[in-house]
């Protein structure tokens, strides 16, 4: 269950401890100690990665976010369309107003129109 300490980790402590058999005991408390955290370590992976996870679908966009967005979309699409649609028509209708004022326009106050119209109108006798 222990977790063997580096050969120069080793000559440490036993350099700084000059009993063999302490300096024994402190290695193999620490091998022991570090064997738990180890092991300690291993079952918190676990659990931090399911965490994780848990934490990550909640972020992620699934099928369903992205049909309901779809769908929105397409609203949006369909009201900007029949907004649009409604501008045209008007400007539309205001394009040829216009231009039966400047038809009316040029019409009206040419000269050469007054005497074509004088002229009609003498032929029918008035």
């Amino acid at each position: 269950m222990g977790t063997a300490l580096p050969y120069e980790v080793v000559k440490v402590i036993e350099e700084a401890v000059q009993d063999p058999e302490k300096a024994a005991k402190v290695i193999r408390a620490i091998e022991e100690g570090l064997g738990v955290v180890r092991e300690e370590a291993k079952a918190q992976k676990e659990v931090v990665k399911a965490e994780l996870k848990d934490e990550l679908t909640k972020e992620l966009v699934t099928k369903a976010d992205l049909e309901i967005l779809r769908r929105e979309m397409r609203e949006e699409m369909a009201r900007l369309e029949a907004k649009f649609e409604a501008r045209f028509v008007r400007l539309e209708i205001w394009l040829k107003v216009m231009v039966g004022v400047m038809i009316a326009g040029f019409t009206l106050f040419n000269p050469g129109f007054h005497q074509f119209l004088k002229a009609i109108l003498s032929s029918m006798g008035t």
